[in-house]
């Protein structure tokens, strides 16, 4: 019985494949279209076959990297392509082949230049061996996500999540949907899945270590998502340090940073910790509107060396990631051979004009 079903299933993927890319089979030459037939619509596999004088079976080989034809053939038929305008279509050449080139990325918040820089690098590796990227945002909404994964997974060789927020659960349903799930900034124990992370234990006690050279005793750490992997090991760094630590709810925007500010400055700190550098730049907006001077009143350090931290004023300290290597990292995690190990990552800080000394005795309370 189950064998019947099997060939059934085989008989009808063979009919849809041949549905698809040509309705004949046949060797036999064809005549060339006339200049009207191909200009007046979209131009088909047909009239590619024509013009070549070849089948349509032969265009399809070449057009799709199928099995090989003499090179003569495989020149004359993409010339008659490009002179008709012809473009195969990505669904038939996916069926054909069993890959679509693709690997789709999904990103927590497309305005956050962290994740931009990271995808510019994913996408420079990807173009490199041959593969398109689609990318969903989801605007830091775990079922958005979630649905945009398990979509994506149906139509890409690949699926790479950058610090998802969805639930564990959610997360092994993805990687059961996908073909290859590689995460960044999450660990997921599961037998298929690789993962890229950074070490933010280590990022947060190095900041920590800067900013109690410097003198500072009360600090306060703007959290990120409650959500977010990464947060949840900034928090194991700080007990780590040892330093004690006033814990403000923020998020990971710019938005998120300037509307904590307000709260943060209740508790009276000489120095703020922000999630990331992105926060940290809403921070240093809404400290410069309340008269706070940075680093005289008020210390303030990010996280992720974001391309822009280096152009505040004044300068962002932070603890620096590579996001080029990140890229290069999680994309070697694609190869069919690679290992699902969880790579990790160290970064280093940088050290720039937003920490000092606490020099002044003055008290930096909020606006009323």
């Amino acid at each position: 019985m189950a064998g019947r079903i099997g060939a059934k299933r085989e008989k009808v993927y063979i009919t849809v494949v041949a549905a698809i890319v040509a309705r004949t089979w046949s060797n036999d030459p064809v005549r060339k279209p006339t200049s009207d037939r191909a200009s007046a619509g979209r131009a088909t596999i047909h009239d590619v076959a024509r013009l070549a004088e070849v089948s349509t079976a032969t265009v399809s080989r070449v057009l799709s990297g199928g099995k090989p034809v003499s090179p003569q053939v495989a020149d004359r038929v993409r010339a008659a392509a490009q002179e008709v305008g012809y473009r195969p279509n990505p669904a038939a050449q996916t069926l054909l082949r069993g890959s679509s080139q693709t690997i789709g990325v999904v990103v927590p918040d497309l305005g956050n230049p962290y994740f931009a820089e990271i995808l510019k690098g994913i996408a420079a590796e990807a173009a490199g061996d041959g593969h398109h990227t689609l990318v969903a945002g989801t605007e830091e909404d775990p079922e958005q996500e979630y649905r945009s994964a398990i979509e994506l997974a149906r139509w890409v060789d690949g699926l790479l999540l950058c610090a998802p927020r969805m639930s564990a659960p959610q997360l092994k349903e993805v990687a059961e949907a996908s073909r290859r799930l590689v995460l960044i900034n999450r660990v997921l124990r599961h037998p298929s899945v690789g993962a890229v992370v950074v070490d933010y234990h280590h990022g947060i006690r190095e900041l920590c270590a800067h900013l109690a050279s410097l003198g500072h005793e009360r600090i306060v750490y703007l959290e990120g998502p409650s959500t977010a992997w990464s947060d949840q090991q900034r928090q194991r760094g700080f007990r780590a340090a040892g330093l004690p630590v006033t814990r403000v709810a923020c998020g990971s925007s710019l938005r998120d940073g300037y509307a904590a500010v307000d709260e943060a400055l209740t508790h009276e700190p000489t120095a703020l910790i922000a999630f990331n550098d992105h926060v940290a730049v809403g921070v240093l907006s809404r400290l410069r509107e309340l008269g706070v001077t940075v680093p005289d009143d008020l210390s303030v350090v990010g996280v992720d060396d974001a391309p822009m931290s280096a152009h505040t004023d004044p300068g962002l300290t932070t603890y620096a990631v590579s996001t080029v290597e990140l890229g290069r990292q999680a994309w070697q995690h694609f190869s069919p051979t690679a290992s699902t190990a969880t790579t990790h990552l160290s970064g280093e800080l940088v050290v720039r004009g937003s920490t000092a000394r606490p020099r002044r005795r003055r008290t930096v309370k909020p606006s009323r």
